[in-house]
């Protein structure tokens, strides 16, 4: 990439996160940044054979624009902006209005014969309408320059639908059924994902499995195949860009996982896909706002050769090419993304991932980017980098939104090929038959000799076996009855039990004592196999409620996991939100009581089934 689109994309991306309401600890601090990312542009200008006099103008008509976003901001009105103005740190005082004329200076520019210059001033000039609106002279201006904007060469955009699925398996099942199978892995596969656990669309053919770690992974894909089941199978490794506090935590989780798959071994390479999540632009859906916007998505095989740099080229490429002219939106989009690819090169996530792939069975399939939420849920890793570069925070969001999984596109179903008709046998030569009659009744009189002495058996040992049989029921209904009574006397200790804090996955000081009482009876039956279900009162949205049962479930499971000695993969949780109360949610007894988790065990047939 050109460096001086790198440094105009960063210069972009501070003024999206500006209207991501960002936050400006230090206003002398920003001016300094500011300062020195225009400096830099100029002479990445220069070095690329651009003339002194246009660089100066886009460099100056740039510091223009700042100085107007960032003086006319109404929810900062303490910045006072005009202390640190950037035109008068570059060109002093100026007093006539007219050489500030921003739209004076972008129709100049739009004249440049540089095409570098032009494609850097539309930009800015569709950043300038978005704060003084669409005024006369910018309307005009845009109009007038269009064709050239539009004559640009520019990458074309991939197909809707390619063959990026020629691995899935073409043996479907019957119609309706799921053709695929993807297992959503990863550090932050358990906790955000949770709720699409075994999800699958009517129409869509795909069923979602999360997998919280390797060894489970291999013991499915090692059924899958042990069972001649004809469903095709990826992974899906979802990024949180502010998943963690930190880079360098981010990096010790990747690097697990990368241990993790290097010491178990699948049958076949799995082909991984990579999703990254955060906040690209400020476009939202009114009836959808939860929506995200995908770019990217699967490559076409074969994929052991495929690179996340170069995919990366690719997917920035079609950010460049879905900008139309006069998208606010796609031009923020593009920009925020080159900034994204810099803090992961910065930071050496994106070295750690290629190793993760390049060690691993797990195949790099692809790349999508998802532009998601209504803000930052909160300043992890992703937030404290552009902090520390650029000296803004994103404002964070008023609602934490659940990530959505990426539409994965499948082949048609391609019909079974006819077999062919097998070949007439030939007719049996036919003999003339024999009499077989003495044989026949020879046998007839076999069996009815056998008949008649089981018969004379049965009749003369009735009395002892109606004996036996009257013995034996009482035990049976005594044997029914109290393995009845202890499944209920197990799940009364603990189903209607307040466990949990108000609005927190913590246990309770006497949550401790109830649990206790569960380990002998669990520790006596190694084998069996629980569902624990966890519950949340109303306090809360049903996607921060459905997160928190969820991690209840899932606390709830640690602790039996640590205190009796059974396998977590003996476990299955499941959250269920504010959906089933046993009580009120009016009163703060109720409300206490709905804070609960059920724990149930199954039969091997239901977990057959």
């Amino acid at each position: 990439m050109v460096k001086s689109e790198a440094l105009f994309c960063r210069l972009v991306s501070v003024d999206t996160l500006f209207s991501f309401d960002g936050i400006i600890p230090s206003a002398p601090d920003f001016q300094l940044r500011l300062i020195s990312l225009i400096e830099q542009l100029n002479k990445a200008l220069l070095a690329e054979s651009q003339t002194p006099e246009e660089s100066e103008a886009l460099c100056r008509a740039l510091c223009c624009y700042f100085d107007k976003r960032l003086s006319g901001n109404a929810q900062n009105n303490s910045l006072s902006w005009q202390r640190y103005s950037l035109v008068q740190y570059f060109y002093g005082f100026v007093d006539s209005d007219e050489d500030l004329s921003l739209s004076a200076q972008l129709d100049a520019l739009l004249n440049a014969d540089s095409e570098t210059i032009f494609r850097y001033a539309w930009k800015l000039l569709t950043l300038t309408m978005q704060i003084e609106g669409s005024t006369d002279a910018l309307v005009s201006l845009r109009a007038a320059k269009r064709a050239r904007y539009f004559s640009r060469a520019r990458p074309e955009l991939p197909p809707a639908e390619h063959a990026t699925a020629s691995w899935v398996s073409q043996q479907a099942e019957a119609a309706g059924s799921p053709r695929l199978m993807i297992f959503v892995i990863g550090p932050f596969a358990g906790k955000w994902f949770s709720q699409s656990n075994l999800s699958s669309g009517s129409e869509s053919g795909i069923l979602w499995v999360i997998e919280e770690n390797a060894n489970g992974l291999a013991k499915r894909m090692a059924y899958l195949k042990k069972n001649h089941i004809t469903l095709a199978t990826m992974a899906y490794f979802p990024l949180l860009a502010d998943g963690f506090e930190s880079s360098s935590i981010m990096i010790e989780q990747i690097t697990a996982w990368q241990y993790a798959f290097s010491s178990i071994h699948l049958s076949d390479p799995l082909p991984c896909m990579l999703g990254l999540y955060t906040r690209l632009s400020q476009q939202r859906f009114p009836h959808d706002p939860d929506r995200a916007i995908w770019t990217g998505g699967l490559a076409e095989p074969p994929y052991g050769h495929l690179k996340l740099e170069q995919h990366w080229a690719k997917l920035l490429a079609e950010l460049d090419a879905n900008d139309e002219g006069k998208d606010l939106y796609a031009i923020q989009r593009h920009a925020v993304a080159n900034t994204l690819l810099s803090w992961l090169a910065e930071s050496r996530i994106m070295n750690v991932i290629q190793t993760l792939f390049d060690s691993t069975q797990l195949d790099f399939a692809g790349m999508t980017l998802a532009d998601h939420g209504q803000g930052f849920t909160r300043h992890g890793a992703w937030s404290l980098w552009l902090s520390e570069r650029y000296g803004i925070l994103p404002g964070l969001s008023a609602s934490i939104a659940l990530p959505p999984l990426p539409a994965i596109p499948l082949p048609p179903v391609e019909e079974p090929a006819p077999t062919p008709s097998p070949l007439p046998e030939p007719e049996p030569i036919k003999f003339p038959r024999r009499r077989r009659w003495p044989k026949v009744v020879t046998s007839l009189a076999l069996l009815l000799i056998l008949a008649g002495g089981i018969g004379y058996s049965l009749f003369y040992d009735r009395g002892e076996i109606r004996g036996q049989l009257s013995r034996i029921k009482p035990l049976q209904g005594l044997l029914e009855q109290k393995d009845k009574s202890e499944a209920e006397a197990f799940l009364k200790i603990v189903n209607n039990a307040a466990l949990f804090e108000n609005g927190s996955s913590n246990l309770m000081p006497d949550s401790q004592q109830i649990l206790t009482q569960l380990v002998p009876d669990i520790a006596r039956n190694p084998q069996q196999m629980y569902l624990i279900i966890g519950h949340s009162d109303n306090t809360g949205s049903a996607a921060v409620n459905m997160a928190l049962s969820t991690e209840r479930a899932r606390v709830i499971r640690d602790w039996l996991v640590e205190h009796s000695g059974l396998a977590a993969s003996q476990f299955i949780v499941e959250g269920a939100g504010n959906s089933r109360p046993i009580a009120s949610n009016a009163t703060q007894e109720g409300r206490a009581q709905n804070r609960r988790v059920e724990i149930i065990p199954l039969s091997m047939q239901d977990y057959k089934d």
